[in-house]
């Protein structure tokens, strides 16, 4: 992915927002954030990963299907295909 600079900004200017107001936070109230964060950021990674292993398999069953398709057109090209004369 390949981001601009006014976005890259952006993004760290969020990030400067949310960390300074963490730290004005409650010892209590930080210590839930913190982990809740954490989750978040851990469900969404959760979710990328299995979203690629689902595109990846939906890439192998067409794989496997082409494959066969190519196999069955190539022996019904055989099976059609005159046979041999011997002598």
């Amino acid at each position: 992915m390949k981001c601009d600079a006014p976005t890259i900004e952006a993004i760290n200017a969020c990030i400067r927002l949310f960390l300074g107001r963490v730290d004005q936070l409650h010892t209590g109230v930080f210590l839930l954030v913190v982990p809740l964060l954490i989750t978040v950021v851990g469900a969404a990674a959760l979710a990328v990963v299995v979203v690629a292993a689902a595109v990846f398999l939906v890439a192998g069953a067409l794989g496997v299907i082409l494959m066969a398709r190519r196999g069955i057109n190539a022996a019904a090209a055989h099976s059609a295909a005159a046979p041999a004369v011997t002598t």
